[in-house]
């Protein structure tokens, strides 16, 4: 649930610390998998999240000045949920982590569509909007990943990674 009354300062470090929990969430969860396809998608997101915390950052420093940071990391992860992906053991597990990412993105996506006009800047503000619209695009990338999943056949390895074997 959105909490009411965030500044646009908060919402700004709201946005930047859940960028930064997603590259986490898609960085532990390509550690404990050994899939090519679903990796190469891994890392596509990593780099879309980097690149959004960096906008995000350099749209508050635009604004505020050196502020200090008004909202922890786990004060965010309250607000946004996290993914447990310590969990990922088989098929099922990865693709009941995949829908919890795809449960963080819609929210991030419903985050900035409803916090953007607290923005008060129209490029920040558009950039909000662009980050709703990547939220969404994240979500269905990892909808057709969890498509994908459901035709492995997948194990564990001797490292304790999910791997994909080939038939």
């Amino acid at each position: 649930m959105l909490p009411r009354n965030l500044s646009p300062l908060e919402v700004f470090d709201a946005g930047i610390h859940s960028e930064s929990l997603a590259f986490k969430m898609y960085d532990k969860l390509a550690k404990r998998i050994e899939v090519p396809t679903l990796q190469a998608r891994l890392a596509q997101l990593k780099k879309d999240e980097k690149d959004h915390r960096k906008t995000l950052r350099a749209h508050r420093k635009e604004l505020f000045g050196p502020e200090p940071t008004t909202l922890t990391e786990e004060e965010t992860a309250e607000i946004f949920g996290s993914v447990d992906v310590t969990e990922v053991h088989d098929k099922e597990s990865l693709i009941q982590t995949l829908f919890a990412a795809i449960r963080y993105e819609e929210f991030s996506a419903y985050f900035y569509d409803k916090q953007r006009h607290r923005i008060p800047n129209r490029e920040a503000r558009i950039f909000f909007e662009v980050l709703a619209s990547e939220g969404q695009f994240h979500a269905d990338i990892l909808k057709r990943q969890i498509e994908s999943v459901r035709e492995m056949h997948l194990e564990l390895d001797e490292r304790g990674r999910t791997v994909e074997i080939l038939r």
